[in-house]
């Protein structure tokens, strides 16, 4: 989830370049792919250009390759 960029400039989880998102405790499944590397259990495609994603990017970030995310999230960087 992207927040708009805080009007105070100290760092907190609404500072630009900031990602957060809810997770059930209960959700096994997606809390067995956190630690994963990006290039593990490789079964999926990213939401956006279709290029092979792991497990831990379909649960972490947006069902997105590492590219799409960034892009998508992090514009500036």
């Amino acid at each position: 989830m992207k927040k708009p960029q805080s009007k105070n400039k100290e760092e907190s989880i609404w500072s630009d370049g900031f990602f957060a998102q809810t997770v059930n405790p209960n959700d096994k499944d997606k809390m067995r792919t956190f630690h994963m590397k990006h290039d593990e259990e490789m079964n999926f495609n990213c939401s956006i250009c279709k290029a092979k994603i792991s497990a831990h990017n379909k649960d972490w970030h947006n069902g997105m390759c590492d590219n799409c995310f960034n892009k998508e999230f992090f514009p500036e960087d």
